[in-house]
């Protein structure tokens, strides 16, 4: 059921980045939702560490500006021609670069949304969009029965992909050089190893018929974790696997010695996602075989935190005003214990249960 369209102009606090180092909230306007679009009074965004404080550092001097952020979850206040699936005032959560933005009011495609159930707190809700890219991560890698998981960094999409790994039946082992992240991932009841892979005595083979597959969600300069992903994934009889999710450099030094290993990238969160046409049902798309859509994936990741699989509370995410987004971002650089960290714009939400 949909409802009549409001051709009102509006307006939003937007989060703006760009000509400083850091972000500022301004007052904007956003005009009438168009088809195939729902207008969204926003409770929560979600920070993606690794995306936005990489625009950010691209934008540097650059004197351009744009909305930043790509994960909301709100109240449906208008829904757009053409809409289906969606009716004023259901509470949904939200995705889109350019749409879902950190703002107390976001107009965003259709098939980037999904409706949260009523039991479900939209803090948590805002946590499926980034759940959704580890979905997608997962499909990728085209896991098996019994295979062994590593990953490789603790931040935001790692922890999720750890908890999607181990919802699916895998063993998994998450690492990160910094302590406090291993603790967040402990608390997610995820087994964690200090050094760079999990444990075993140095060069030993994994058991006979198993794969393995590491999952690097790491930043920077990579080529040293690759290298030891690949020796570590490659004593594995069958199909060891190298997963790239994060924004890394990296040199393989390919011969014989690398042995028969998949080296994969897994971008975005599926089929469908950064397409106009499809994303407000204009056009549909096929994805590749053991994948999905974004929209599949988007609710995918939602019944992983309805069903306790993925749990967004115990994540340790702070919950901020939109005024201390400078602070946030300041403190997101400087690699803290918490992965990532949620703003904030209805505190009447926080008394939901």
């Amino acid at each position: 059921m949909t409802s009549a369209v409001d051709t009102r102009t509006v307006l939003s606090r937007r989060l703006l980045a760009g000509r400083g180092a850091l972000p500022e909230p301004v007052e904007v306007g956003v005009g009438p939702v168009g088809t195939g679009e729902l207008r969204i009074r926003a409770a929560y965004s979600l920070i993606s560490p690794g995306t936005e404080l990489h625009y950010l550092d691209r934008l540097m001097g650059s004197g351009e500006t744009f909305p930043l952020g790509y994960c909301s979850a709100g109240t449906v206040e208008a829904v757009g021609p053409g809409t289906t699936g969606f009716a004023v005032g259901d509470r949904v959560t939200a995705m889109g670069w350019g749409e879902a933005t950190h703002g107390d009011v976001v107009v965003v495609p259709y098939r980037l949304c999904r409706r949260v159930p009523d039991t479900m707190h939209l803090a948590d809700a805002v946590v499926a969009n980034l759940a959704a890219t580890a979905v997608h991560a997962v499909d990728r890698a085209e896991l098996s029965p019994g295979d062994e998981v590593a990953v490789v960094g603790a931040g935001m999409v790692g922890l999720l992909i750890a908890q999607t790994a181990a919802a699916a039946g895998h063993q998994v082992t998450v690492t990160d050089l910094h302590p406090g992240r291993l603790r967040t991932a402990e608390a997610l009841d995820v087994r964690v190893w200090e050094s760079p892979f999990p444990p075993g005595p140095p060069g030993a083979p994994a058991p006979a018929g198993s794969s393995r597959c590491v999952f690097l969600c790491g930043t920077g300069e990579a080529s040293g974790t690759l290298a030891e992903a690949a020796r570590w994934a490659g004593r594995a009889p069958v199909r060891p696997r190298v997963v790239g999710v994060g924004r890394f450099a990296a040199r393989v030094e390919f011969s014989v010695d690398l042995g028969n290993l998949d080296l994969r990238y897994a971008a975005r969160c599926g089929a469908g996602y950064r397409d106009y046409a499809y994303a407000r049902g204009y056009t549909d798309v096929t994805p590749p075989r053991g994948q999905a859509t974004v929209t599949e994936n988007l609710q995918r990741a939602l019944d992983l935190i309805a069903d306790g699989a993925v749990r967004p509370d115990r994540m340790g995410l702070p919950r901020l005003p939109l005024e201390q987004a400078a602070d946030a971002y300041a403190e997101l650089r400087g690699r803290p214990a918490h992965p990532a960290v949620v703003f904030a714009y209805e505190p009447a939400e926080e008394s939901r249960t």
